[in-house]
């Protein structure tokens, strides 16, 4: 190569659980790619998307801000028109930026900061064959000179909502029968009560249905495996082998029955934690499991600008590049990560290396995720911990002093009734409160949590 800039490829898939990984123990699903990544490259841990839903969680990616930043609050609403990405970011220091698969950045066209090869397809088991080689076709055929930024972005295992909106479970399918002695169990802190609190669907699932959609899970886990596969081996197997950063993380968590629960959008662990691994062997630390350091969403972007020789993105005060950790070097590093949601019930997360509150508006909830990591006893109540409580709302009230809240547009309404936006989603918008604005409501929340003394 005769660039000296890196060539940087940033893996994404959709809905994959942060322990549904054979290399991180699970006995249930077979990685053998992932694996191998995770073996040559270095894993953090203790890693948290910015907002545990499909479009918050890529704008955050691709812009370093968090999702109260961007403007993307749910999948509905769209970016901050005047927030580049790092496809527009990294042309600016001479890179070929190119995308391929699943975008989903709400209100900005994939093609407007990249070349795209394929747009994807709304099912991983159809799409995401095609996706992987078209990222392959790309790194056999190109023959530009300048470095490159390639996107990679896979459906699967988001393949699981279906079996997930089906009334009466997964269960009653033809083949059920046949796969009955392989299906694994439920998670040990799997909610009995779910009948009473789940989901409208989820709650007329037996608990057989329960563990068909876990099995039916991992086979997803499994597919996405495979075609994370066919770009690794072209990249070590051709000529960018030694000048490749290699980058594998998903937009957030599934409930995979945890809690019993499905889905995301929340602020548990099953939602809101997410793999991040880099690898690039001979360059970074290689076959680390890193429990020290809490990362998030956000610094993608500042560590692949950093990679890059790009300047940061603008106003991204909350990420920090990786580089100095995956290099082995001396670094000061964040005490608390931050994580939002939108859904539901209007919350965030602070996360210490013990400690994670889940905040309300009314109400908090605590646990210890070091001794408690399926957060099954909420500390919230025990005057022992009255000091967490206190030092976790000082972080969410310094957290808020640092980012820069984004009002929403002014022509608000136009946004959620233009074209693009899907009628289920205007509803959802709709019923969230009287105005119909979401941003309205954190940005009330928000001004009386940063007024408290």
């Amino acid at each position: 190569m005769s660039s000296q800039k890196p060539n940087i490829v940033f893996v994404h898939v959709d809905q994959l659980h942060h322990k549904a990984i054979s290399a991180y123990g699970c006995k249930y699903v077979q990685t053998p790619n992932i694996d191998r990544i995770i073996r040559q490259g270095y894993s953090f841990m203790e890693s948290y998307c910015a907002m545990p839903q499909c479009c918050p969680a890529r704008a955050s990616w691709f812009t370093g801000r968090m999702s109260k930043e961007h403007g993307v609050v749910v999948n509905s609403y769209p970016i901050d028109p005047k927030i580049p990405d790092l496809g527009q970011w990294l042309k600016k220091v001479g890179y070929e930026t190119v995308h391929t698969g699943k975008w989903h950045v709400s209100g900005r066209n994939v093609a407007d900061s990249f070349k795209v090869l394929h747009r994807g397809s709304g099912h991983g088991e159809l799409g995401d064959s095609s996706v992987a080689r078209s990222a392959v076709a790309y790194l056999k055929n190109r023959t530009g000179k300048e470095p490159f930024f390639l996107s990679v972005g896979f459906l699967n295992p988001h393949d699981c909502c279906f079996p997930a909106s089906i009334d009466g479970g997964p269960g009653k399918f033809a083949f059920a029968p046949k796969i009955k002695e392989k299906l694994p169990p439920l998670p040990e802190n799997f909610d009995n009560d779910y009948r009473k609190t789940g989901m409208s669907k989820i709650r007329n699932w037996s608990l057989e249905d329960w563990r068909y959609y876990i099995y039916g899970y991992y086979r997803m886990v499994e597919m996405v495996d495979a075609e994370v596969g066919r770009v690794y081996d072209a990249i070590r197997n051709g000529p960018y082998a030694d000048n490749t950063l290699f980058i594998l993380t998903s937009d957030h968590g599934d409930g995979l029955g945890f809690h019993a629960k499905v889905s995301k959008g929340y602020l548990e662990e099953e939602a809101s934690r997410v793999p991040a691994i880099v690898c690039w062997p001979g360059k970074i630390k290689q076959n680390v499991q890193d429990t020290q350091h809490l990362v998030s969403g956000v610094d993608f972007a500042a560590t692949i600008c950093d990679y890059a020789g790009a300047p940061p993105l603008p106003k991204t005060t909350i990420a920090r590049s990786w580089r100095p950790l995956l290099e082995g070097k001396e670094n000061k590093w964040r005490d608390y990560i931050v994580c939002e949601t939108s859904i539901g019930q209007l919350s965030v997360c602070v996360r210490d290396l013990r400690f994670k509150s889940i905040i309300y508006k009314d109400s908090t909830r605590l646990f210890d995720i070091r001794n408690d990591p399926l957060e099954m006893k909420d500390l919230a109540g025990d005057p022992k911990y009255a000091a967490v409580i206190r030092r976790h709302r000082e972080n969410f009230r310094e957290y808020l002093s640092r980012i820069e809240i984004y009002p929403g547009p002014p022509d608000f309404a136009k946004h959620i009734t233009r074209p693009g936006i899907q009628g289920r989603n205007r509803a959802n918008i709709r019923a969230r409160n009287p105005q119909n604005n979401l941003y309205e409501e954190y940005v009330n929340w928000y001004a009386k949590v940063k007024a408290e003394s």
